[in-house]
């Protein structure tokens, strides 16, 4: 994806043409993705996202979604697991 933005000194435009030229059959990614991948590489040099406070926010997540679940199991006994998965937001 970076060597497709290179080839035209940065238009995502043309990378987007060159990427569908080259991979016909995998997923058709707007010209901004380029853009964005290359930018991420510059800030920080590396593809992989960063992680470093993901598992903090998680389990935060998860203890608001069980505090919000046994409340509501508690209001209704007898709630459906689907419907109370869509009105937590979990699966």
């Amino acid at each position: 994806m970076v060597m497709f933005y290179s080839v035209d000194d940065g238009n995502d435009r043309l990378a987007r043409e060159l990427w569908i030229e080259r991979f016909p059959d995998h997923v058709i990614l707007c010209a901004q993705t380029f853009t964005s991948v290359v930018q991420h590489l510059r800030d920080h040099c590396t593809f992989k996202p960063q992680t470093h406070d993901r598992a903090r926010d998680r389990t935060e997540r998860i203890l608001q979604a069980e505090e919000q679940i046994l409340e509501r199991v508690e209001e209704e006994p007898n709630i459906s697991t689907r419907r109370l998965a869509a009105e937590v937001g979990v699966s």
